[in-house]
């Protein structure tokens, strides 16, 4: 029995590390949405990439280039650990807490 939960763990540990294009390509989407762009949007901003193509990395269908990674994380601001593999925390809670205390700030602006 200790020996299966120590291949257990060990298989757990391998499986966790393991890229899943799919997983990928469904953080880069929500990421995207989050950063308010479409996927025109984001394929302009970069330049050296289409829309079609961000598209198929989105579903899954294809990878991209670590160079295309450096462009992405550069244009949708974060970190290569959110989308590769996402250990960070989600980048949305900040975003939503800074919209939060601009909504409130502008609330006490008109009272004044």
């Amino acid at each position: 029995m200790r020996l299966f939960l120590i291949a257990f763990s060990l298989w757990r540990e391998r499986k966790e590390m393991y890229f899943d294009q799919v997983e990928f390509g469904q953080r880069l989407k929500k990421q995207r949405m989050v950063a308010g762009m479409t996927q025109e949007e984001l394929a302009k901003r970069i330049g050296s990439t289409t829309k079609q193509h961000i598209s198929r990395v989105e579903r899954g269908v294809e990878t991209c280039s670590i160079d295309l990674l450096v462009e992405i994380i550069s244009t949708l601001h974060v970190s290569a650990d959110s989308l590769l593999m996402e250990t960070e925390t989600d980048m949305e809670d900040p975003r939503s807490a800074l919209l939060t205390i601009i909504s409130q700030l502008v609330e006490i602006a008109q009272r004044i």
